[in-house]
């Protein structure tokens, strides 16, 4: 455990920015009495007191009592003394870590949860957007932050690669055909015309489709009971998997979820190819 040392760190941010203890006690309205008391451990500022203090030193209320900060490992570890009680990869561990995703995002918020309990913190969706970056969050499991930056990696290269996946999915039955999949790898034709209830042509017609698309593999199953089965190609996976959780927190959304991301330009990277310097 760390060693409490306020009255040491006081004093030596206040000689750091060249004050008095009168010149700090008239800036933060206490009475030099009080910083002196304060810099001898006689006692210590009171909860009011201390947040004024981190904030006119421009410090954390961490660096306050401790003289640092606390760094990437201190959180690691509490967060993993919290979920390593749980299963790993169980129901349990994710939604202790959306939890710890939703505090996070109520950070990064400015607070805007403010007043809701931790259960209550991803109850429904929620969408931020800053010039930082927008970070969303779901009642039924969803939890996502991506930085700004992020951005400036997506160019037309991005726009082909989603217009192909898009193409695909907007073909009839294609959609569900392939969220059934997701839900459910190594999947039979006959298991497919059960869960989605849908006539064999129609299913093989949206089958095909996703196959000459690349979406999906066709394969004989190792169970020979199964016959031929069907998954999704590896390189598709997690990025379907996404794609539909994000649509479903979308239509989760009574209002919808706009994002503005802040103000300013994108710097996707569409410019200084040669068209543009043609165009140009």
């Amino acid at each position: 455990m760390r060693e409490i040392s306020i009255a040491k760190n006081i004093t030596e941010l206040r000689k750091k920015n060249g004050m008095t203890q009168e010149q700090l006690a008239a800036a933060i309205n206490v009475s030099p009495q009080a910083v002196s008391k304060w810099e001898t451990g006689a006692c210590q500022p009171d909860f009011q007191t201390i947040p004024t203090l981190a904030e006119h030193f421009h410090v954390s209320i961490d660096y306050l009592f401790y003289g640092q900060d606390m760094v990437y490992e201190d959180i690691y570890e509490k967060i993993f003394k919290l979920t390593e009680k749980k299963e790993q990869m169980s129901v349990e561990s994710y939604e202790t870590a959306l939890k710890i995703f939703a505090h996070a995002h109520h950070g990064i918020s400015c607070g805007n949860l403010r007043g809701r309990g931790p259960v209550e913190l991803h109850d429904q969706p929620i969408h931020i957007s800053s010039e930082g970056g927008i970070s969303l969050l779901g009642g039924n499991g969803f939890g996502a932050v991506v930085t700004r930056q992020y951005f400036t990696h997506m160019n037309r290269e991005t726009a082909e690669f989603a217009g192909k996946i898009c193409a695909i999915l907007a073909e009839k039955h294609t959609g569900e055909v392939c969220m059934a999949i997701v839900s459910m790898s190594d999947i039979s034709f006959s298991e497919l015309e059960e869960k989605l209830a849908m006539p064999k042509e129609e299913l093989r017609t949206a089958l095909d489709k996703l196959i000459a698309g690349g979406l999906v593999v066709e394969k004989v199953s190792k169970h020979k009971v199964l016959g031929t089965t069907y998954d999704i190609v590896d390189m598709y996976h997690s990025c379907l998997c996404l794609l539909f959780a994000i649509m479903q927190m979308q239509k989760d959304s009574l209002n919808g979820i706009s994002c503005c991301m802040g103000y300013g330009d994108y710097p996707i990277g569409l410019a200084g190819t040669e068209e543009a310097e043609t165009e140009n």
